[in-house]
């Protein structure tokens, strides 16, 4: 049986695609990352809650530098760590020209928020060709999970479209990756993710 996801959860399963994918080098302690590994989330929307498992299937080459293509419940991915920015060329229905900014690591991040870039292009989806902007900020926070705290870097995408703003906020955990996310859509949060596990792929013998 094929899931169908609503269009808020598809942009949601777009940018997880995103951000769960490092290259390798200085900055993969913000996301650990090899062939075959498989990060499992509980996503929850207003109406339902499942599980969006996300899969790292091979290395490719992304804007000319050493990238990875995912595959998650919608499609492929492609992302790539570039002069310390991890950045987004496609994703999954979706590609960024040029391509767009998700994570800079930086060791003198402060609780409070800063902006760490910026960006303008264009997004194409479904076919549609649209004018776009985003801003990247970022800071320390404590993630309060309930039965533990942890120390994250809190990553806040704010994509501006014609049709409005779509904000991503999404918390790594040094040595684990992404451990939480969630959208909102001109405000309003749409879904949110919380990671459940981490696994290997099982190969065929």
């Amino acid at each position: 049986m094929t899931r169908r996801y609503s269009a808020p959860v598809k942009w949601l399963l777009l940018l997880v695609g995103a951000v769960v994918a490092t290259g390798c080098g200085a900055n993969d302690a913000m996301m650990p990352l090899k062939k075959d590994h498989i990060w499992t989330y509980r996503a929850r929307t207003v109406f339902e809650r499942h599980t969006v498992p996300i899969r790292v299937t091979r290395a490719i080459t992304v804007d000319g530098t050493s990238g990875f293509e995912l595959a998650g419940p919608l499609g492929v991915s492609r992302i790539a760590w570039k002069s310390n920015r991890l950045i987004a060329e496609s994703m999954v229905n979706a590609r960024f020209v040029p391509p767009i900014p998700l994570l800079i690591p930086s060791s003198d991040l402060k609780d409070a928020p800063r902006q760490v870039a910026s960006w303008h292009g264009r997004t194409y989806s479904l076919g549609i060709e649209r004018p776009s902007s985003a801003t990247l900020t970022e800071q320390k926070e404590t993630l309060d999970l309930g039965t533990r705290k942890i120390q994250t870097v809190l990553a806040i995408v704010n994509l501006r479209l014609p049709t409005g703003v779509l904000e991503i906020k999404s918390w790594y955990q040094a040595g684990v990756g992404l451990v939480q996310q969630e959208q909102r859509t001109n405000g309003k949060r749409i879904i949110q993710l919380v990671l459940v596990g981490q696994s290997e792929a099982k190969r065929e013998s």
